[in-house]
C-alpha cells in the first residue's frame, strides 16, 4: 500500500508539473498564429451576438459589460437576460448602453425558471431575439480585451470550428478567498482545460466564453435542447462532438472577475461545480482526488506513520512551487500586489484542504445551490424536478 500511494503522489506531481508547463506555455500574453488573422474586408467577417446573462451585482459589473462594448470586431449586437426589471445590474446595463447608441443592444427580462436550467431559459430567449451568424456567451462576471473576439472568430474561420472555446482567467484579488477562487481558475480549471485539450484532445467546454455557430445549434432545436441539464456547456460541447461538429480553442483566455468572494460563496460555488462533475463523469471525478497530492500525501502519513512525514513536506513544497509558477505566468494583475505573494502559499494549502471537504460533497447530496434556490440533479446533471417533458439521451446526440 506505501508502494500504491507513493506511486499515486508520483503521477499527481508529473501531472501536475505539465499543468504548469502547458499554461506557461499558452499564457495568456501568447499570441498564436491564428488569433492574429487579419480578415481582409469588414464584410468577410460574420455577425456576431454577444448573448449575456445577467443577474445581480458581480465585482465590478459596470466595467465588465463595457469591455465589450469596446471590441475592436467590427459587427457585433449586445444581448442581455435579467430575471425582472427590479434587478439592480438592470441599471448598469443601461447606463452602459447608453454610451454606446451604436451598438445595437436588446435588453430582456426573461423571469426566473425553477423547472429548467436557468441560464438555458435566458439563452432561449436571447437567440430568439438574435441576427448575428455566429452567438457569443459570456457570463456577466467576464472581462475581455478589445482583440479577444476577433481571436475568437479568426480560430472559427481557420479551423471551421462549430465551437470555440477559452481558458478562464480569475483575476482581481482583493480577499483571501478570492486568491484561491482565481488561483482555482487558473490552475485547477483552465490547466485542465489547456492539458486535456493539447495532450488528448477532448475538449472541456467552460460556458464563460463559447463561441457557437448558429446553425449548429439550430441542428438541435436550440439552446432549448439542453433545458433539462443543467452542464449545458459540457453537454453542448459533448453533443456537438457526437454529432460530427468540430470543436475547437486558440488558448485565448477571457478574465473571470472575483474581488470579494467569502469562504462561504467560494464553498458553494466548488461544491456546485464537484456535484456536477460527479454526476457526468463518476469515474473521472473519483480520480480527482490525485489532483490534491497534499492531502493524499497526509492520508499516507496518517496511514503509515512518520516514515511518510518527508514526502508530505516535499509534496507540499512542490505543490506550492508549482501554483505560484503558475500564479507567477497567468495572473498578471494580482502578481502586482505584495500581499498576495505573502499570502500566496497559506492559499495554496488553505484550498487544497477546501477541495478535500468539497471532494465528498456529491457522496453526500445530489442538490445543488443555484442563484439563491436549490436544484435536485442526476445523472449528466439532469435535473430532478423538471416536469415530465420528453426525455431524450446525450448518448444519442
Amino acid at each position: 500500500m506505501k508502494i500504491v500511494v507513493l506511486i499515486l503522489l508520483s503521477l499527481s506531481s508529473l501531472y501536475l508539473i505539465i499543468i504548469t508547463i502547458l499554461t506557461i506555455i499558452f499564457r495568456p500574453e501568447r499570441k498564436s498564429s491564428r488569433s492574429g488573422l487579419k480578415l481582409s474586408s469588414p464584410a468577410v467577417y460574420p455577425p456576431v451576438s454577444i448573448l449575456k446573462p445577467v443577474r445581480g451585482l458581480d465585482d465590478e459589473l459596470e466595467e465588465n459589460l463595457e469591455s465589450f462594448y469596446r471590441l475592436d470586431y467590427p459587427v457585433y449586437e449586445m444581448i442581455f437576460a435579467l430575471d425582472d426589471w427590479n434587478d439592480p445590474a438592470g441599471e448598469i446595463v443601461r447606463k452602459v448602453a447608453d454610451k454606446y447608441p451604436h451598438i445595437r443592444t436588446v435588453i430582456l427580462a426573461t423571469g426566473h425558471s425553477s423547472t429548467q436550467n436557468p441560464k438555458i431559459h435566458k439563452l432561449s430567449r436571447m437567440e430568439s431575439e438574435s441576427r448575428g451568424r455566429l452567438l457569443w456567451i459570456t457570463d456577466s462576471n467576464i472581462r475581455v480585451e478589445p482583440d479577444t473576439l476577433t481571436r475568437l472568430v479568426a480560430e472559427y474561420i481557420s479551423t471551421g470550428a462549430s465551437l470555440v472555446f477559452s481558458p478562464i482567467l480569475g483575476s482581481s484579488s482583493q480577499s483571501f478567498a478570492s486568491l484561491m477562487e482565481n488561483s482555482s481558475l487558473n490552475f485547477f480549471t483552465s490547466g485542465n482545460v489547456i492539458t486535456l485539450w493539447k495532450l488528448f484532445a477532448q475538449p472541456v467546454v467552460v460556458g464563460k466564453s463559447m463561441l457557437i455557430d448558429r446553425l449548429a445549434i439550430r441542428t438541435f432545436g436550440g439552446f432549448q435542447y439542453f433545458r433539462e441539464y443543467l452542464a449545458e456547456d459540457y453537454l453542448i460541447g459533448k453533443s456537438f462532438l457526437k454529432s460530427g461538429f468540430k470543436v475547437s480553442t486558440n488558448y485565448t483566455w477571457v478574465m473571470n472577475i472575483s474581488q470579494k468572494a467569502t469562504f462561504h460563496s467560494l464553498f458553494k460555488r466548488l461544491a456546485r461545480w464537484a456535484k456536477l462533475r460527479y454526476q457526468i463523469n463518476r469515474p473521472v471525478y473519483l480520480m480527482e482526488i490525485i489532483l490534491n497530492p497534499i492531502v493524499l500525501s497526509l492520508f499516507g502519513a496518517a496511514a503509515f506513520g512518520p516514515i511518510f512525514w518527508q514526502p508530505v513536506l516535499l509534496i507540499t513544497a512542490l505543490k506550492i512551487f508549482l501554483e505560484y509558477v503558475n500564479f507567477l505566468a497567468v495572473n498578471v494583475k494580482d502578481r502586482q500586489h505584495l500581499l498576495n505573494h505573502l499570502l500566496f502559499p497559506a492559499v495554496v494549502v488553505a484550498k487544497d484542504f477546501m477541495f478535500l471537504a468539497v471532494y465528498l460533497t456529491p457522496f453526500l447530496s445530489s442538490t445543488v445551490d443555484w442563484r439563491g434556490g436549490k436544484i435536485k440533479v442526476g445523472r449528466n446533471s439532469i435535473i430532478c424536478q423538471t416536469p415530465a417533458y420528453e426525455r431524450f439521451s446525450f448518448e444519442e446526440a
